[in-house]
């Protein structure tokens, strides 16, 4: 009877067991299948052969070519603004006007000043002819003469120092009136009638322009490329450009224009090589500010074999890809294979050798288990 009890008391024990060991197996048995997932297709690229593109790529603001603010050469208040902002306006016309009441002033007085000045000469003239008949009667001596002389040539002098302020007065007055430098378009409006403008800003209180009038037919964008960038440029080379303002429109332009020498931005601290690039066309919706990424064309390598730059993966100085094969079994293989790249641009890399045409290769797997390479 003691024998039987012992005996029953044993199984529940050994079927615990046998338990434990079964689901450790089953956890094994699912770690195993894992393992032998395929790799997510969405992550393989396949080695191609074709054209690659060389570009240097930087964001540049457009501008025009020609652009002048208006500045005032004297201080005044203005009288009259005879365009808007959008206004187009021919070399030579009209834009604004100051109050010409002061310098109307000041123009009558030097006038009035000069002939003062030209009657005084004239007197002298008299003087010096009655003295130069009197030396000849005896009835003056030579000093009276050479002083005559004298004061005739003072009386010249002051006579060209009032025609010179009369110039400077009428110069002042005629700077009341302002004209367009240029044809083109005013792109800012920084003043309005009643302000009060000083000679030589070009900016209100408000550090706006007064005027400023560009010429639109000429579009060009500006790039601020580094030393490494601009030794591949060249006057000539085509540029295509696309605006945030603008999504799904290109257009292309030409290098015009490179530094020769760095200039250093203010509030930087790395010099940069200013490029322009003008536009081939330009287009009514192009406004000058708008920001534009430049892609400047620089070669064109033709077939050659290259994969996505994230397909590349950079280790203490070289290069590897991770390769997917097919094993025995059927099932997926990675390895890791060192590979020598060559020229790039912003999206592929040429691979120059180490993998072969129509090779599939995993870029940069994620975390996920499905995913992890199986050396």
């Amino acid at each position: 009877m003691t024998t039987t009890r012992r005996r029953r008391r044993r199984w529940p024990w050994v079927l615990a067991i046998l338990g434990m060991m079964a689901l450790a197996a089953g956890a094994v048995a699912r770690r195993s299948g894992a393992g032998h997932k395929d790799l997510d297709s969405s992550l393989m690229v396949t080695v191609k052969r074709g054209d690659l593109d060389i570009e240097v790529i930087e964001t540049g603001k457009v501008q025009p070519r020609e652009k002048v603010e208006i500045k005032s050469k004297v201080a005044g208040q203005v009288e009259r603004v005879y365009v808007d902002e959008g206004q187009k306006v021919k070399k030579g016309q009209l834009l604004l006007r100051l109050d010409p009441t002061d310098y109307k002033r000041d123009t009558a007085r030097t006038e009035a000043d000069l002939e003062q000045a030209k009657i005084a000469l004239e007197y002298s003239k008299l003087q010096l002819d009655r003295r130069k008949r009197g030396l000849a009667d005896r009835g003056v001596a030579q000093a009276d003469v050479d002083f005559a002389e004298n004061d005739v040539e003072a009386k010249k002098v002051a006579v060209d120092r009032a025609q010179v302020e009369l110039d400077a007065a009428r110069d002042r007055l005629s700077y009341t009136e302002i004209y367009s430098p240029l044809s083109g378009t005013i792109i800012e409006k920084g003043i309005q009638p009643g302000e009060v403008v000083t000679p030589g800003v070009q900016a209100t209180f408000e550090g706006k322009a007064l005027l400023s009038v560009a010429d639109m037919s000429t579009l060009i964008v500006q790039v601020d490329l580094n030393q490494i960038d601009v030794a591949k440029v060249k006057l000539g080379q085509s540029v295509t450009l696309t605006l945030d303002a603008l999504p799904g429109k290109k257009y292309q332009a030409t290098i015009t224009r490179i530094a020769p020498a760095s200039t250093q931005p203010k509030g930087k601290d790395v010099d940069v090589f200013p490029v322009e690039a003008t536009l081939v066309k330009t287009d009514d919706a192009i406004k000058p500010g708008m920001t534009a990424d430049v892609r400047i064309h620089i070669e064109t390598k033709p077939k050659v074999l290259s994969l996505p730059i994230e397909a590349v993966v950079k280790e203490q100085g070289k290069s590897y890809v991770t390769r997917v094969t097919a094993g025995k079994d059927g099932k997926q293989e990675s390895k890791k294979i060192e590979v020598k790249t060559g020229a790039r641009n912003d999206r592929d890399v040429e691979i120059a050798s180490g993998i072969a045409e129509g090779d599939k290769i995993l870029i940069k797997p994620g975390s996920a288990a499905d995913n992890e390479m199986k050396m």
